[in-house]
């Protein structure tokens, strides 16, 4: 069993060149079961996430346009979705105002004493883990050949790709992804056996020729995108790129599977759909573009969530913890970057920084997250059993479950690690 798990690996080319050792990751031949209750519960989740995002959508672009938004409540919508975003995408982000990601990364965790589901971040502008997702599909499919299973991002994706009535797709990279190049090649060689072509290319290899942006070798417009990713800040030839991309969205002849909207991957986005602080004119803006059946539905699964701001004292804010766990949140920020719990000794520190701005961080009642027992090999290949905690990473692809893939560790901060098991997701009674 060792053997097969570690070939579909190296398979992948994941390892290639001496990158197990900073690609690498606990094998293991466990699978996350989801029963058809729980699959249920998932998929009422995607439909209320998919009415909760395209009602944000709405949201932003009258709150974006002065002419529309007047009053501290807007105001306050306007930074904290404008938080960390870079000015290319302040205007085309009002474009398309309904627009939702074709593909959506939803982190969940089992909470400890009820195994109740928690969403613990919703990232709806973030192709990384596409790719170990399809590992996870791959390496679950040679151990249990004949489960049931979700359908899986590649497929899913080439669907909607075709949908479009196109046969392929650029996958633009920013020079400061590089390190996720080796799962973007997984999910390039899954979609080629769906039929879609996937063009890749970085930043810096991208040729601007007046209103066009060449990215591959016969020169061919192409007309989708993955998504438009956060580009060198000072480069001129990057500035180029974006300005190009942006010009032609406008003009509506390209697309993206990820809309060009940052803030769906803002960790605002949850303080403000649970509004905790019970603002009366925000409680109505939500609902007047959000189906309050979906909002409410959405809001049971996500902890007590506060936007920080300096308006408010810092003792206010420690206030709210009130003796219970919580954690803060960089509202821009990957994985368990800008993330301190509050029994860290710089938990002081951070918050302090986050009482001395606007926005830039959540507070969230921190999720007791659940541990499970899952089987792993070790280096030599010998089978052993452990308690892990797992972060349960739901990809939607508009309101369905694309795929789930699973990240698990020993340290309750869970994330991609030497140290990690991920593993795939089958559905069973």
């Amino acid at each position: 069993m060792y053997s097969k798990v570690r070939q579909v690996v190296c398979d992948s080319g994941l390892w290639d060149n001496g990158r197990e050792l900073s690609h690498g990751f606990v094998l293991s031949p466990s699978a996350y079961e989801v029963t058809q209750d729980k699959r249920n519960e998932l998929e009422a989740i995607g439909v209320a996430l998919h009415d909760c995002l395209a009602g944000l959508g709405r949201i932003a672009t009258i709150a974006f346009n002065p002419k529309l938004s007047h009053g501290a409540t807007w105001g306050m919508i306007t930074k904290a979705l404008h938080t960390g975003v870079p000015a290319i995408y302040h205007d085309i982000m009002l474009l398309n105002p309904s627009s939702v990601p074709s593909i959506c990364k939803v982190d969940i965790m089992e909470e400890s004493e009820s195994g109740e589901f928690r969403i613990a971040e919703i990232d709806g502008h973030n192709k990384h883990g596409l790719g170990y997702s399809t590992l996870g599909a791959r390496i679950r499919k040679a151990v249990m050949p004949n489960a049931k299973t979700f359908p899986g991002v590649a497929a899913t994706l080439a669907s909607e790709i075709k949908r479009r009535n196109e046969n392929s797709v650029v996958l633009l990279y920013a020079d400061q992804e590089r390190f996720y190049l080796p799962e973007f090649h997984i999910l390039q060689t899954e979609l080629a056996t769906h039929g879609v072509e996937v063009v890749m290319i970085a930043e810096s290899d991208v040729c601007v020729e007046g209103n066009r942006v060449i990215v591959s070798k016969d020169g061919k417009d192409h007309r989708l995108f993955v998504d438009l990713p956060f580009m060198t800040v000072r480069g001129a030839h990057s500035q180029a790129v974006n300005q190009v991309l942006a010009m032609r969205y406008r003009a509506g002849e390209i697309d993206f599977l990820i809309p060009p909207k940052p803030f769906y991957g803002s960790k605002a986005v949850l303080a403000l759909l649970r509004n905790d602080i019970g603002n009366e004119e925000l409680e109505a803006i939500l609902k007047s573009q959000i189906r309050p059946a979906s909002l409410e539905l959405l809001r049971r699964y996500i902890p007590e969530t506060y936007l920080v701001h300096k308006r408010a004292k810092e003792e206010y804010w420690r206030s709210k913890c009130n003796g219970a766990r919580f954690v803060l949140k960089e509202s821009i920020s990957s994985g368990m970057k800008g993330t301190v719990f509050s029994d860290e000794p710089h938990f002081n520190a951070i918050m302090k920084r986050a009482c001395d701005s606007y926005y830039r961080f959540v507070l969230q009642r921190e999720i007791t997250n659940r541990s499970r027992s899952f089987q792993y090999f070790t280096n030599e290949g010998c089978l052993l059993q452990g308690e892990w905690f797992m972060r349960v990473t739901v990809h939607y692809a508009v309101c369905h479950v694309a795929d789930i893939v699973i990240t698990a560790r020993q340290d309750k901060k869970v994330h991609g690690a030497l140290d990690c098991l991920q593993f795939g997701t089958v559905i069973v009674k």
